[in-house]
């Protein structure tokens, strides 16, 4: 979705130990590689097309994956939203990867907005977007203009 500023910090904050204490216990191997393949990028499905974390569709009924079905705070926290929830994932960078910059320009986009929330993070890390870069701290939930040039460094 178009807004009108590349961040917009959500009046939101989550607490930090639980979340990473929930993200914590997936085993390596429940792990998939980024959909696209972008190296050092990784993913865990939470809300997926049909409840399958396989699945990396945006059409079709959106359901809880059994990956959140194994996080109480998780689901609290997308609560928290008060919306309807579509495609959510956990998404994971290596130390020195990016997650490619690209715009999300196709149609599930449209009126959709990325709500972001750090959960382990470093001061080095930055979220670009348009001409703005800014380091989201863990435990704060974010959104941005995904129909600009985005990154997260």
């Amino acid at each position: 979705m178009k807004l009108d500023t590349e961040f917009i910090k959500l009046p939101l904050r989550f607490e930090v130990e639980r979340l990473n204490a929930e993200v914590t216990r997936f085993h390596e191997t429940e792990w998939r590689a980024h959909p696209q393949g972008h190296p050092g990028n990784s993913a865990l499905p939470l809300i997926a097309a049909h409840g399958d974390p396989a699945n990396d569709a945006t059409k079709g009924p959106m359901r809880p994956t059994a990956h959140l079905d194994r996080c109480p705070y998780l689901r609290q926290v997308l609560a928290a939203f008060d919306t309807v929830l579509g495609r959510t994932r956990l998404m994971r960078l290596d130390g020195n990867a990016e997650a490619v910059s690209h715009t999300d320009t196709n149609y599930y986009w449209m009126q959709r907005v990325r709500i972001h929330v750090p959960i382990l993070t470093d001061p080095a890390v930055q979220f670009v977007c348009g001409g703005r870069s800014l380091h989201m701290v863990a435990g704060e939930a974010w959104i941005f203009d995904t129909w600009k040039r985005h990154n997260v460094l």
